[in-house]
């Protein structure tokens, strides 16, 4: 599985690139974004794949992702950034689930995204960025 972690390790680098590029990087709003966006995945695949338990198991996990996004959002958004790697760990374990509801590629290509975002808004701290 190393094809989908490095692809997802380049696609985590571009966004990055694009949000910077863009100016994007420097709104607050940015972290929590991505982590909400990224936190509805599993609830997806669930839908599309998984019963009613698994649906309510990974809304629920989005949920607390959700949360961690408001709440860094509010209060510091380092708990975004150590949210977003920690959902990389979170992908990698529900990878190693035989009966996940994400295709068998998906862990790996999320950790990559979600470790590369993370370490970004933990170490360069973009919002912190003059306008």
């Amino acid at each position: 599985m190393l094809a989908p972690l490095l692809a997802g390790l380049l696609f985590g680098a571009a966004t990055i690139g694009l949000l910077r590029i863009t100016g994007m990087d420097r709104d607050r709003a940015t972290g929590p974004i991505l982590l909400s966006a990224i936190a509805l995945f599993y609830p997806v695949f669930a839908v599309e794949n998984g019963t009613g338990r698994e649906i309510a198991l990974h809304g629920a996990i989005a949920l607390a992702f959700l949360a961690a996004a408001v709440i860094g959002h509010r209060f510091g958004l380092m708990l975004v950034a150590i949210a977003m790697i920690g959902h990389g760990l979170f992908d990698i374990a529900v990878h190693a689930v035989p009966n996940g509801p994400a295709p068998r590629w998906w862990g790996p290509f999320c950790l990559g995204v979600d470790v590369v975002l993370g370490a970004w808004l933990l170490v360069a701290r973009p919002w912190r960025k003059a306008g």
